[in-house]
């Protein structure tokens, strides 16, 4: 037992709600509770790890290549100029575009994927990938161009039937390898022999927006870049298929590779469509040329020495004609990319490059940088929207460079122009000496030379065409894969964390029950809820008695409760300091707190040690003491204070002790506190002081009446029992106004009923059951109580019945119920 004289000793350690000596002396004290409930725990996590979907790893490793290797050397003098510049952030624009809607939705075209089969089991439904027992086949132009989803329930039957409903009003049967008509379209259903086909089990089927596959599985997909210094990437998906995700992550890389050729292509692509049709143009004019220059040769009659003669002529003018027709081809190729640009229908597309002359110079630097921003605005597109603010910002880079472009080519397109005129002027004189030839020759010459110019401007076309067919041949991914797709395990269920989970959880939950009953009990339970609510001292405790003996301390006992009494003594000797200190009085806030229990045997502690007690039977509403020894209580304090007895009539022997004595109440008075106040009362307070060593009164509960604030006045010391679970927290504030106002004498607390091996140490080691019935309502000459349990030497009680029955048998499961 734990004894004070002081609330404020342990107040911070056990003054909350929580706190460790609790939790362990709970857990301890109720040991079974949480055993059960753990394993409780532990069965529902491996029920659910036998049950749950384990999800695994799928992981891939990507290298990044410089998109600029085998680029033109032009690339790096303008960037060396200013004029462009390497993209810092490729590698965040790859995992972007890997991470976009669209490019999955490619792939989940290419897999099928937005086509799924499942079984339906008894707890959980299995979905079947690669194997399957039955397939759906329906063309893929209906399957990539569903717009909402179709979800059927199919089960087979005998002789190859089915039947197939989307709900309970809509059903179709139908026959293995036979179309069907269905809501999404006409499908056929066959039997695929990769797995057993089991007639009269549900299986389901159901097919899905592309778009809408495609984001789930984007959200699923992680692309990290583990060493910022290195250009490689890790690619990684969590599917409960295996086969699946590296199916997924596999065909994402070859799709995102495929799509990236195809943008580097973009540029040849464009151009090899202009040269095409300027091959179509040219070679219609160069055929009408050769048809009207064979038609004249024919209709002339042209002999070879015409021929020997203009060719002469032509030779001495090679090579200023030819200079001519380069010039007047790039003037051609000038005005027809003055048209391009010129065209809105344009204005979002690469401009076509190859069939500059050496590149072009300024102007095909100038449109590689345009090329290079509409190819970047394009892959931004693929993950924002136009309204993105870089977006907006290429799109100004863009006009700049569009005037330019517009403004170099007028440019260019002048001085040509210049060198083509001074060029026909020097070769004036051919015109003349041409001129000097008959007639029929100089037709004859004409003929010749504009079939050689679009010859010259047919052949150059071609060349170009084949250079930018070679070029775009060579083209290859800036990815290259550095580890397949491969399963790395499973990471969901973590059996480890699950189970883990599963035992704090069994800890826990009994815990916070144990806690929240705590927390919304009213009644006094712990130390802790008296010191945080009054500032009176607690002088000890007295632990819960299992026996219904009404003497628990004997000389020859050595009990816990009899050392709890002797302990409670000797805090009570320290209480009466003087000799004229004799008179120890014990109250209480209502009935059945154990005051006569505690009067009885501090008593008899006292006795035990040689002085002579004297215990005062002076609860005369209800008394108890003399029922609880065996006592007459005819006559006793009423009969004497009435003059109908004297002293030595109403002292009796204990017959516990030899030098313990008892004083009756007597019959019980219709006026209590009035025969209180009575002098013949006094006469008999200072007898006993000079005939005995102490003095015990049991009085009435000072919460219900003021017998024990008119016997204050005898009182040396006054004891405040408390019953532990019982008394309620608010009654605290009796004895807190009794000593503030100062109306007893060195008033302390003493608590009764502690459970020790309950193990609910709020301070004390001790438990509790909250949930005691108790009754009051004290009346005239008698308390009226009602029932209830606990404590001791209680009135014998009716069984309960009907609800109070139903409430007595739940309480009677609960943990700690005595």
């Amino acid at each position: 037992m734990e004894s004070s004289f002081s609330n404020k000793g342990k107040g911070d350690s056990e003054g909350g709600i929580l706190n460790l000596r609790w939790v362990i002396t709970t857990m301890l004290a109720t040991w079974p509770w949480f055993l059960v409930s753990i394993i409780v725990a532990v069965v529902c996590a491996n029920i659910y790890l036998r049950y749950a979907t384990p999800v695994y790893k799928i992981s891939s490793e990507v290298l990044l290549n410089d998109s600029r290797t085998g680029a033109k050397g032009d690339e790096q003098i303008l960037e060396g100029l200013g004029l462009t510049q390497r993209n810092g952030n490729e590698i965040g624009n790859l995992i972007r575009i890997m991470k976009s809607k669209p490019l999955m939705a490619k792939v989940v075209t290419r897999l099928k994927l937005n086509l799924q089969y499942f079984e339906y089991g008894n707890v959980k439904t299995t979905q079947f990938y690669g194997q399957t027992p039955f397939k759906v086949l329906m063309p893929d132009s209906l399957l990539n161009n569903i717009q909402d989803k179709y979800s059927y329930k199919i089960v087979f039957g005998p002789n190859d039937t089915y039947t197939i409903n989307a709900s309970e009003k809509n059903n179709w049967k139908g026959k293995l390898g036979y179309p069907i008509e269905l809501p999404l379209g006409k499908v056929t259903i066959i039997r695929t022999g990769e797995l057993p086909l089991k007639e009269g089990v549900k299986y389901s089927f159901s097919v899905s927006p592309a778009m809408n596959i495609a984001g789930g599985y984007a959200a699923k997909l992680d692309i990290v870049r583990p060493d910022k210094m290195s250009s490689y990437i890790n690619i990684s998906i969590k599917d409960d298929i295996p086969e699946r995700g590296i199916n997924i992550v596999d065909t994402l890389v070859r799709v995102y590779a495929e799509k990236n050729i195809d943008d580097r292509n973009e540029i040849a692509t464009k151009t090899l469509e202009f040269i095409n049709e300027r091959l179509k143009d040219v070679n219609k004019a160069l055929t009408t040329v050769e048809s009207g220059f064979a038609k004249f040769k024919e209709t002339n009659k042209i002999t070879a020495d015409v021929k020997d003669q203009s060719q002469a002529l032509l030779e001495n003018t090679t090579t200023t004609q030819k200079e001519l027709t380069d010039k007047e081809v790039q003037l051609q190729v000038i005005q027809e990319l003055e048209k391009y640009l010129t065209d809105s229908k344009n204005k979002q597309k690469t401009v076509p490059s190859g069939l500059l002359v050496d590149d072009g110079g300024a102007i095909g630097k100038i449109i590689d940088k345009y090329n290079m921003l509409q190819s970047e605005r394009y892959k931004m597109l693929t993950y924002s929207t136009e309204a993105n603010p870089n977006v907006k910002t290429v799109d100004k880079q863009l006009e700049s460079l569009r005037t330019d472009m517009q403004l170099s080519l007028e440019a260019t397109k002048r001085s040509l122009q210049v060198v083509i005129n001074e060029l026909r002027r020097r070769s004036g004189s051919i015109d003349a000496e041409i001129r000097d030839v008959p007639r029929t020759e100089m037709k004859f010459l004409e003929f010749s030379r504009q079939q050689h110019i679009r010859e010259e401007l047919f052949l150059y076309l071609l060349k170009k065409s084949e250079e930018t067919q070679v070029a775009k041949s060579a083209t290859v991914s800036n990815v290259t894969v550095i580890n397949n797709a491969e399963n790395t395990g499973a990471v969901q269920p973590n059996v480890s964390r699950v189970k883990n989970t599963a035992i704090l959880l069994g800890l826990l939950i009994p815990m916070l029950g144990f806690l929240a009953r705590r927390m919304l009990n009213t009644r006094i339970i712990a130390k802790s809820d008296i010191i945080s609510n009054s500032n009176i001292p607690i002088l000890g405790d007295i632990g819960h008695n299992d026996s219904e003996v009404a003497v628990a301390v004997k000389s020859n006992s050595h009990s816990v409760l009899s050392e709890q009494f002797r302990a409670l003594r000797t805090n009570v000797q320290f209480m009466l300091p003087d000799k004229s200190d004799k008179v120890v009085m014990l109250t209480s806030s209502m009935s059945g707190e154990g005051k006569s229990f505690i009067a009885i045997n501090l008593a008899s502690t006292f006795a035990i040690s040689g002085k002579r007690v004297v215990l005062m039977e002076l609860d005369l509403r209800k008394p108890k003491i003399s029922k609880h020894l065996g006592l007459n209580n005819e006559i006793g304090l009423s009969t004497y204070a009435v003059g109908q007895a004297e002293m030595s009539d109403i002292i009796q022997p204990s017959g516990v002790e030899d030098n313990l004595f008892v004083i009756p109440s007597g019959p019980i008075p219709p006026n209590p506190a009035e025969l209180i106040m009575l002098p013949r009362v006094d006469e008999l307070f200072d007898h006993l002081k000079q005939n005995f060593d102490y003095i015990f009164i049991d009085t009435a509960p000072v919460g219900l009446v003021t017998d024990a604030l008119l016997l204050n006045r005898f009182a040396s010391t006054t004891l405040y029992v408390i019953r532990q679970g019982y008394t309620f927290k608010q009654q605290l504030q009796i004895a807190n106004e009794i000593e503030e106002n100062g109306k007893m004498q060195r008033l302390s607390f003493l608590i009764n009923d502690v459970v020790h091996k309950r193990g609910f140490a709020y301070g004390y080691g001790y438990g509790y059951e909250s949930g005691y019935g108790y009754g009051y309502g004290y009346g005239y000459g008698g308390y009226g109580y009602g029932k209830y349990s606990g404590g001791y030497f209680d009135e014998k009680e009716e069984k309960p019945r009907g609800f109070k029955k139903i409430i007595t048998s739940i309480l009677s499961w609960l943990p700690g119920k005595r």
